[in-house]
């Protein structure tokens, strides 16, 4: 299951989990919304990792922090660290071999 979180939750989130993945969307954006069923079944599928979803219009620091000037942008940590960014729409298989 993806979670919503807010800004001021990031940190915590990143910081206390394994693995992460955080959507980083907005409302308005056309492939965010056919991006979001594709990240929810693979959060079924996939354990040991946690999913999140970050929108960026209600946020001002995450976006600038991490470079995100396109969206959809995914975020994945593993133990704090950002590890990889995937910027836009990306197929399922594309983004389970990422995660691997």
């Amino acid at each position: 299951m993806v979670k919503e979180i807010q800004e001021k939750e990031f940190r915590e989130v990143v910081s206390n989990n394994k693995k992460v993945l955080v959507d980083c969307y907005a409302d308005w954006c056309g492939p965010c919304k056919m991006l979001a069923p594709i990240v929810d079944a693979i959060s079924e599928e996939m354990k040991g990792i946690s999913f999140y979803k970050l929108n960026v219009d209600d946020c001002e620091t995450i976006p600038r922090e991490y470079g995100i000037m396109s969206i959809p942008t995914l975020l994945v940590f593993e133990d704090g660290n950002l590890k990889q960014t995937i910027v836009g729409l990306r197929s399922k298989s594309e983004i389970e071999d990422m995660l691997k």
